[in-house]
Order: structure tokens, then sequence, then C-alpha cells
């Protein structure tokens, strides 16, 4: 008989204890708007919203992070607790959005899953404006963002969970691979280093250009975070600016690159190497290709310079994964959609804040197809290893990316025809999913408070597994099964 995570009480106690760590720097994230009250006092009255869901956050973790178990950390239990985390995460993240937005639960957890994951999907905008909102609501949903783009595992990690075994395998099954130092510990330091200056480099650029300081920290915090929510029903356009544009697409890309990469340019001043990684060449090797296409086609609704401004935004918004935007989507045609499609199909770099397949993956099966066709014309004897970027990858790693792509367009698909069978047309059923599973953010109107409850949970569960990279939600989804199949035998 085949036995799961959750048969075994130890596992199921080695789980509690390490979600109990990741429970504490929520709560502590959580509680972190109330400082927002000291510049505007007049919105004190929300501070509960805040304080009480963190308090009990933290001492629900504290007091699950006593739990023991002798079982040592494996990537299955790291799983568990990484969806689990994510879950609880939206579930707190919802509070503030039903007491102080007075939307519905189900309103309020898709609001926060979208804001945590990254995603940018948001229920505001129709029928809620976002304008109405107190600032300390609005800094909380881009907080969110910022927190969500780094990671949850990775902020409770900077000071809570201790280094070691336990550690490094929770931070593999957040979707992260990349060890830019040796050890863990300096890994996340330095992601929080470049995290941090990057987020004060944007606040000042957006500040220079003539955004308001208050805005600035939120969209800078929700640029770089690669989540794309804004303060305003009509995203970045509502500040008519191309300067504002450029900096929101700088911060775009610089979410959407690897760590590492960041980090030999930055740290160790090695800026050939930015130009010479793989993913930053193919960032805007596909991006330009596909925002000709797109720019083509809006050059007969918005005129030459326009149409090549809009289709420049809304394509680096689409592969970087933010979802930013300066048009209604819903208004263009289908050549362009597709396009953004593809785009937010594929996604940024590996070991970045942005979502999707990512570039790494398509550039390696691309590559693999390439290997193939020349290998076709040459003798059978010949061996042909699979190079990227001056490393060489396995046959596990080739299989890996093809096996997560089929995985991903399959879920994709699934999710568009349910989206089909509410009565939305296939295209755009597609470009929504794919937005939502890609952690994207870009709408073409299906995303509101009146979609119906299965649309909803649709798409949350579709940021949800594309936030940890489908496979953690697949394993913690599979132990829930058997564990509702055993009890029933029983």
């Amino acid at each position: 008989m085949v036995r799961t995570l959750l048969n075994r009480k130890k596992d199921i106690m080695l789980v509690i204890r390490n979600l109990g760590a990741i429970l504490q720097g929520l709560g502590i994230v959580t509680v972190i708007p109330i400082l927002l009250t000291y510049f505007y006092r007049d919105e004190m009255i929300y501070i509960q919203y805040f304080l009480f869901p963190g308090v009990i956050t933290f001492i629900i973790g504290s007091l699950m992070k006593k739990v023991r178990s002798d079982v040592s950390m494996q990537i299955r239990h790291a799983m568990m607790v990484s969806s689990l985390a994510w879950l609880i995460s939206a579930l707190v993240g919802s509070i503030p959005f039903m007491f102080i937005a007075k939307l519905s639960f189900v309103n309020s957890y898709f609001e926060s899953m979208s804001a945590f994951s990254g995603t940018g999907l948001t229920m505001f905008g129709k029928i809620y404006s976002v304008e109405t909102l107190p600032k300390i609501l609005l800094f909380w949903r881009s907080f969110e963002q910022w927190v969500g783009g780094i990671g949850i595992i990775l902020v409770a990690m900077i000071v809570l969970i201790r280094p070691g075994v336990a550690a490094a395998r929770l931070y593999i099954a957040e979707g992260r691979g990349e060890r830019i130092k040796p050890s863990l510990p300096s890994t996340v330091k330095v992601i929080w280093k470049i995290y941090f200056f990057y987020t004060i480099l944007g606040i000042l650029l957006f500040f220079i250009v003539g955004m308001p300081l208050f805005d600035s920290i939120n969209h800078c915090m929700t640029g770089l975070g690669t989540g794309g929510m804004s303060l305003y029903n009509d995203s970045i356009a509502h500040y008519h600016s191309f300067p504002i544009e450029i900096v929101a697409v700088f911060l775009m890309i610089l979410g959407a690159i690897n760590f590492s990469v960041h980090y030999r340019a930055i740290f160790k001043r090695r800026f050939k190497e930015l130009f010479g990684d793989v993913q930053f060449k193919a960032l805007f090797m596909i991006g330009f290709f596909v925002i000709i296409i797109i720019g083509f086609d809006l050059i007969s609704k918005y005129g030459i310079i326009e149409g090549l401004r809009n289709a420049f935004f809304q394509g680096f918004s689409a592969i970087t994964c933010c979802g930013f935007s300066t048009a209604n989507l819903a208004e263009w045609g289908e050549i362009a959609k597709s396009s953004l499609i593809i785009l937010m199909i594929i996604g940024g770099g590996a070991g970045s804040t942005a979502g999707a397949i990512k570039l790494v993956r398509i550039a390696l099966i691309l590559t693999v197809l390439k290997n193939h066709i020349k290998k076709s014309l040459l003798p059978n004897s010949t061996v042909m290893p699979v190079k990227m970027g001056g490393a060489i990858f396995k046959n596990k790693d080739i299989i890996e990316a093809l096996l997560f792509t089929i995985v991903y367009i399959g879920f994709l698909l699934g999710g568009s025809f349910i989206l089909m069978q509410l009565g939305h047309g296939a295209l755009n059923s597609m470009f929504e999913m794919a937005s939502a599973q890609g952690n994207v953010g870009l709408s073409i109107g299906i995303t509101s408070p009146t979609l119906p409850l299965i649309g909803k949970i649709t798409l949350i569960l579709g940021m949800w597994m594309g936030r940890l990279e489908i496979i953690p939600t697949l394993v913690f989804i599979s132990n829930i099964l058997f564990f509702l199949r055993r009890k029933e035998k029983i």
C-alpha cells in the first residue's frame, strides 16, 4: 500500500512546525501597514483590522513552532508547507479587504491571493472603485505584492527560520533554485539587499519623473514585485506620462531578471554578464519580436506613435508578468490579444519575481529542438550535448522542462475551458487564464465581482498553482485527496 505524507503523524507535526515559523513572519508583515497611520492620523480607526489578524497569526505560528517532530525535512514536506503557507497568507491578507472595503469573503480572498501571488487581477475597478479606498488599505495591497514578489517563505527565512536542510527545502519548494552564495542564508541576504536597493531606486525614479511620493512607493512595490496593481482604476494610464511609463517598464524588467544576474552585475560589477545571460537576451529578443507584431496590429487603431507606445508597454508588462496597463485590452484585436497570451505564457526569468513557464525553460526547449534538427542532418553516431549559456544541460533537466511545460499548458487549457463554459469566448478565456496562471494581471474584463463563483475559484487556483510552479500544489492536492478517501474507507 502506498504511503503518503499525511499517513504519518510525525510528518504532519513536521509540517505544522515549519508552517508555524512562516506564520510568525506573516504576522509581522500584517501589522506593518499600521506604521502608515503616523502620517495619516485619520486612518487610525483601521488599525484593528491589521493588528488583530497580525497578532493572532503570530501567536498561532508561535504555538505551531513549538510542535516537535524527529522526522527530517524532505522536499515533499516542503511542498506541503509552501502550498499551505500561500493559502493561509491569502486568508489572513483578505481580512482588511472584508472589513475596510466591505468586499465579500470570496472577493477579498481573490484580491489577497492575487496580490500575494504577484498576479494583479483585481475585484476593484468596475463596481468597486479602488480610488475610494483609504491609503492604509492601498498600501497593504501594494505591500502584499512586494512581499509576494520575493516570496513569503523568503520573508520568514530572513529572521525566523534557522539555516539548514529544512530552510533549503522550503526555499526550493517556493519555486526557487538559484544559489547566489555557497550558503543559503548568505543567498537570502543578498537577494534582500538587491530587492531593497531596487525598491529605493524605483521610488526615487518615479518621484523624479513627477509621480507623488505615496504613489511612487506603491507603484514601485507593485512594479518591482511584478504584481501590477495600481492606485487608480485605469492603472498607469492615469498619469498620461511617457517618462512614468519608461520607469515602470524599467522596474518590470528588473523584477523579471534572475537575482544571481543582478548580483554579478551590481555587487561584482561584471556588467558584461548581464548582457550575456541567456534569459536576459531571450527577454528582449522574444519581447521585441512579439511587440513589433502587436504594434503593427495597433497602428490602425491608435496611429503609429501611440500604437507602438501601447504595444511596447503592454508587451513588456506581459512578458515580465507585471500587469500594469495603459490601454483597454478588451478593445484590442485578436492578433494583439493572441500575442500578449504568448508573452504571458512565456514569462520572465527563473529566479526572479516573474511567473509563467519562465524564459530558461523556453530557451532550453528551443535549443533541444534546434539540436534535434541539426542532428538529423549528421551521422547517427554524432554526439551533440545540449549547451546553453556556457552550461551543459543533462537529460533530466530537459525532461523537467518539457514535463513542466506540458503540465502548465494542460492546466491553462483546463482553466480556459471552465471560463468558456461560463459564456466567455475562447480567446478571452485563454487570455484571462494565462494572466492568472502566469501571475501577470492583465485583463480583458472577465475578472470582476460579477464573475460566477466557479470562475473566481478557477482563477484563484490558477494564481496559487502558478506562483508555486504547479508541482508543490499537485503534491498538496494529491495528499489531501488520498487522506479524504482513506477517511471514507474508515
